[in-house]
């Protein structure tokens, strides 16, 4: 902190923050820090005990497109979803879908949860239950009410539970996730059931049977469950990032409160994936498969009874030997009728297909144009990509909401269609070009075969029929054969790198050891704060250091604490600590006579000495009787005389009575000689202040007040004023022309440093005059970062150095301190 400039009236002292006092009074403190930082790491410790730990538990994916080995260019099964980077946006949306996770969760069956009693909480304990439940999803199960099971034998156990709402609970019927609320339900349930026994009470219908882990006899199990919904919403909070920028690898992370639950919930949201994403690459491959069943149903009824006609025919003509001309021209025939029936096959399905691209929306159901013999790769291209992004925009339909999303989507298969239609119209062109060739061809070789005999030519009709039916059907079977080949070939994009696994890890939330360190931080900071703003607010003195940083004003000695409930230290404990601090004041005090006096004053040899302070309680008059004492051990003919007017003090310690006192002598109704009286002390006499006088300034201004020290000067050797504080009344100031020294009383950790600038307002002015500043009741604590010692006229202290020297005083604990405080209030 840079210095300030404090005012108090017309006086300025400076303040500066005392970083060396700072830092012992935070040793002086150090209970305080330990006792803090004690109650922090317990509170830490009851908050990692007492928070529901979360943990976080990840597998790793890759999507890369695998190619199926026995892909045929002619069969144009494959099937693509457009690019690495379009199927991982892809999959991250489908993971993060509704439908997704619904399948998940009904295959895991997360919403029935084992439960088992904990310190403070119920914990699911998932697959470490010694039991398995198998509920009827058709019947209604009772919602988020625990139901508890206690086994009593290896085959036997207790159902029970206790319910005390008055609201009935609901049940879910998880067929078709119907909700109902249960009104034939009692609060109250226990019954005893045999394992594999068929349960069908109102809240609960299914069995219940043994896992191969041992059963604990008496020990009780709860189960639970909840809706299908919640279970989706608390799963859905998967966190998918990719794990390389620019790769096709996913880092799949979910949080939850046990580690074996999140571990089975990521493998099988994996394996859902895998096989979702499989049916997807199939689908070509599936409606080519279904388009082929539908055709083969009709050319195997045409073959039957082509079949059939030509065995009849054989039978009833006698017909078995055909000339060899009559074969040549039907194999022919029967090829040109093969060329022919292939266009006709492909024209039909662009014909097909042209209008399904018209009439429809959805292209996912396209078969493969393979399966009609077409293979055109700008047809083949073009159908591909059209079912992918079909079956993409199918795919996100529930996820994705914005329109301009699908805008996008319908826009690129519209251009595609556009594309793929002109790719149809030249197609068609071509096959019909193909077409009125065949059928020239053909038209020249029925000329030829219809000059052969008729029932031969009838033969050859029949037969060609027959073959062209086989044909038909041999394609087609080799078709299928090739399509369950492609789709059991095909592999699923979907690469588990790192599975999820249960490794005992640590759990997010609560962090122990971040915990205790902020504990430990937070324990040490917060008293240390609150020290810092001790020190930077406390305006009282601590120590002499702070005294000379506030003025420069001498300090001519440093009295310690008393013990003692008298203020007559000197005399009851002459060889205390406190008592040689007196002497080491007077010894000091003896210098500055030296020093100080001026000549006319030590023809008489006389000291003249006024005690003061800023506030009542700083201990001045305290320190007038005992500095008295100390002069009067040492042979000094010694007078102390009480002059605070307004709150006399220093009758009772010398047991005086105040009837007749310094008051009397001024308004002229004793003489001086009256108004002295003895002491039980040698060489020490005492003066009172007697009775309240209404006008106690005026008196100290007068005559009398003149002529009481002159006297007092000539009878005594040293003469010791005990004035009014300084800073609440000016009486004080209207003695200092009678005296040699003012001692300006400061008491420790009691005056205000605020106060020490009335000290330098009237030591600036003249008004203070020789004098010095004594540091009263002075505690040697090492918080405060001073002791007191050589330098100040303190000689000895209360440590090893003073063994031998003082006498010991005592050390009074709490309880004393806290008697000694009730006497007095007493």
């Amino acid at each position: 902190m840079n210095d300030q400039d404090i005012e108090l009236g017309s006086g300025k002292f400076q303040s500066t923050f005392d970083v060396k006092g700072f830092l012992f009074r935070i040793i002086g403190n150090w209970y305080l820090l330990l006792l803090c930082v004690i109650i922090a790491i317990s509170i830490a410790y009851y908050i990692n005990l007492r928070t529901q730990r979360l943990y976080s538990l990840d597998t790793l994916i890759s999507i890369k497109e695998e190619q199926n080995p026995f892909f045929t260019s002619s069969m144009s099964l494959t099937f693509n979803w457009g690019g690495a980077s379009d199927k991982v946006e892809t999959i991250k949306t489908i993971l993060s879908s509704r439908e997704h996770n619904d399948r998940v969760v009904r295959l895991k069956q997360t919403y029935i949860h084992y439960l088992n009693k904990g310190r403070f909480r119920m914990e699911d304990i998932h697959t470490k239950a010694p039991f398995v439940i198998d509920i009827d999803e058709t019947a209604f199960q009772i919602l988020n009410v625990p139901i508890k099971i206690v086994f009593d034998s290896d085959n036997t156990f207790y159902l029970s539970y206790a319910y005390e709402n008055e609201a009935k609970p609901f049940g879910l019927r998880y067929a078709d996730e119907k909700k109902t609320m249960l009104l034939d339900f009692k609060n109250k349930f226990k019954k005893k059931y045999s394992v594999g026994e068929t349960i069908s009470e109102s809240f609960f219908h299914g069995v219940i049977r043994k896992r191969d882990s041992e059963i604990k006899k008496g020990k009780a199990y709860y189960f639970k469950f909840t809706a299908i919904n919640s279970e989706i919403n608390k799963f859905r909070n998967l966190k998918i990032n990719l794990e390389v920028k620019g790769a096709s690898m996913l880092r799949l992370r979910l949080v939850g409160t046990n580690r074996d639950i999140l571990a089975d919930y990521l493998n099988a949201t994996v394996d859902v994936l895998k096989k979702n994403q499989l049916e997807q690459k199939n689908q070509f491959a599936t409606n080519t498969l279904n388009f082929i069943k539908e055709q083969l149903e009709g050319v195997s009824d045409s073959l039957k009874k082509n079949e059939l006609q030509l065995k009849e025919y054989r039978q009833n003509n006698k017909i078995f030997d055909l000339t060899l001309k009559g074969g040549d021209l039907n194999s022919l025939i029967h090829g040109l009728e093969d060329e022919q029936l292939l266009s006709q096959s492909k024209k039909a399905y662009l014909n097909l297909l042209r209008d399904y691209l018209l009439d429809r929306n959805d292209y996912s159901n396209l078969p493969a144009p393979g399966t009609a013999g077409i293979d055109d790769p700008n047809i083949l291209l073009n159908v591909n990509q059209i079912v992918q992004r079909s079956v993409a925009r199918d795919q996100l339909r529930k996820k994705a909401k914005a329109d301009e999303y699908f805008n996008q989507v319908d826009r690129e298969i519209d251009a595609l269609k556009n594309v793929l239609l002109e790719n149809i119209n030249s197609a068609k062109a071509k096959i019909d070009l193909d077409l009125a060739s065949i059928e020239g061809r053909l038209e020249r070789a029925s000329y030829e075969f219809n000059k052969l005999p008729v029932e031969e030519q009838e033969l050859y009709n029949i037969q060609r029929k027959y073959q062209l039916s086989q044909s038909s059907y041999n394609m087609l079977l080799e078709k299928q054969n090739e399509a369950r080949l492609v789709q059991a070939a095909n592999v699923s994009d979907i690469k588990v790198i790192d599975e999820a696994k249960n490794l005992g890890q640590s759990p997010l939330t609560p962090n122990g050891s971040k915990n205790y360190m902020v504990a430990i931080l937070g324990g040490i900071l917060v008293p240390l704060v609150v020290i810092l703003f001790v020190t930077l607010f406390d305006t009282k003195i601590h120590s002499p250091q702070e005294i000379e940083r506030f003025t420069n004003v001498p300090i001519l000695g440093v009295i310690g604490h008393s013990q003692l409930d008298t203020n007559l230290v000197v005399f009851e404990k002459s060889k205390s600590a406190i008592s040689e601090s007196f002497r080491s004041v007077r010894s000091s005090l003896q210098y500055f006579f030296r020093t100080e006096t001026n000549v006319a004053e030590e023809e008489h040899n006389c000291q003249t000495i006024m005690t003061t302070s800023s506030i009542s309680g700083e201990g001045k008059t305290f320190f007038s009787i005992n500095l008295a004492s100390v002069f009067s051990l040492g042979n000094k003919k010694t007078v102390l005389v009480g002059l605070d007017l307004r709150k006399p003090k220093i009758f009772g310690d010398f047991n005086l009575k105040n009837d007749v006192g310094a008051v009397n002598y001024l308004i002229g109704q004793k003489t001086l000689d009256e108004v002295i009286e003895k002491t039980a002390y040698e060489n020490l006499d005492v003066i009172t202040s007697g009775p309240l006088p209404p006008n106690p300034s005026e008196l100290l201004i007068g005559e009398k007040m003149s002529q009481m020290m002159k006297e007092l000067k000539a009878r005594y050797d040293v003469v010791i004023l005990d004035t009014a504080p300084m800073g609440l009344v000016a009486d004080s100031l209207e003695l200092i022309k009678y005296v040699d020294l003012t001692l300006y009383i400061v008491r420790y950790n009691y005056s205000k440093k605020e106060m020490l600038g009335l000290v330098n307002e009237k030591n600036k002015k003249g008004e203070l005059g020789a004098g010095g500043i004594v540091l009263n009741d002075y505690t040697n604590k090492s918080k405060y970062g001073y002791g007191y010692g050589y330098g100040y006229g303190y000689g000895y202290g209360y440590g090893n150095y003073g063994n031998g020297y003082h006498d010991k005083e005592p050390r009074n604990g709490i309880f004393d301190k806290l008697l000694k405080k009730l006497k007095r209030k007493g």
